[in-house]
């Protein structure tokens, strides 16, 4: 092979590595993640049981309220992440939204720059019932 033919192909798979590789695994920079914003009790039980999905929005708001943590649980992961700056995060606890920020992975933190609804988050007892066959 030419030697500008091999630099072009190593751009080329260079790019598409960078273009393919998900964001976190940009550890200590950049990351756009998805999960549910909740609090560390709610989400924190429902963790160590091995579920991590959404939690009921109404109680999630009452426990950051009284002054719980504001965490993303991150189902593709399986993890929950600290919010470094809950003040961005509060209007939406309950939420699935699209993050993206700077991922501490070593503390397990999240400092977000921009947050974006993309589904509004609800109960379980608002879900309609499952038809029976």
């Amino acid at each position: 092979m030419v030697p500008s033919a091999r630099l072009r192909l190593a751009v080329i798979s260079a790019l598409a590595l960078i273009f393919l590789m998900p964001t976190w695994m940009f550890a200590g920079g950049k990351s756009v993640l998805r999960g549910w914003l909740s609090d560390e009790s709610c989400a924190g039980g429902r963790a160590r049981s091995g579920v991590y999905t959404g939690t009921n929005p109404d109680c999630a708001k009452k426990c950051v309220s009284e002054g719980k943590k504001i965490i993303l649980v991150d189902p593709d992961r399986r993890r929950l992440l600290s919010i470094a700056n809950p003040e961005l995060a509060k209007e939406r606890v309950g939420d699935y939204v699209e993050i993206s920020g700077d991922l501490d992975e070593k503390t397990k933190t999240l400092r977000i720059d921009s947050l974006k609804l993309l589904e509004k988050g609800r109960a379980m007892c608002d879900m309609p019932a499952k038809k029976k066959s």
